[in-house]
């Protein structure tokens, strides 16, 4: 019987304990996704294309390869030099005052986002800039091999939700 009581308590114990050790690890999961989200620019462009599967399903010669590299150093250092040539504004404070407040200011909220504009004009510049030149080390071929995974995986995409 002492047996039968101490083998129902471990049971109960570790019946207890299994959802607890299940659900534990859920938390860190959602941490590294929300790390891995917020990449610097052009780093996911540079994963996806400079990557040991993408080299072998585009076929991208040496020669590519290091133009590529190039391209990504120096846009990554026109993007460096432009977050510290344009303070940063912390507009969203601002944004969230105006948010706030009992009226609408739509003069204010204008004026925060024209001082907002041109910092963000320059980045998108720059980005448009490094695409292209990718867009041209590419060859035609390699540039409908993208857009064919592309469309694979908007396709999957739209089709889990």
């Amino acid at each position: 019987m002492k047996k039968f009581a101490s083998l129902l308590l471990a049971s109960c114990i570790s019946v207890g304990l299994v959802p607890a050790t299940a659900f534990a690890d859920e938390g860190a999961h959602k941490v590294h996704k929300i790390k891995r989200h917020h990449m610097k620019p052009l780093a996911h462009i540079e994963k996806r294309l400079l990557s040991d599967k993408a080299i072998k399903h585009l076929d991208l010669s040496d020669s590519q390869q290091t133009e590529l590299k190039a391209v990504f150093e120096t846009y990554k250092s026109r993007l460096a030099a432009l977050k510290e040539t344009q303070p940063q504004a912390k507009p969203h404070k601002a944004f969230k005052e105006i948010i706030e407040a009992e009226t609408f200011d739509k003069a204010q909220a204008q004026i925060l986002l024209e001082e907002h504009a041109p910092k963000k004009q320059a980045f998108m510049l720059t980005m448009l800039e490094a695409r292209h030149a990718i867009h041209h080390i590419l060859t035609e071929e390699q540039r409908e091999k993208i857009a064919q995974r592309k469309g694979k995986f908007l396709a999957k995409l739209r089709h889990k939700h």
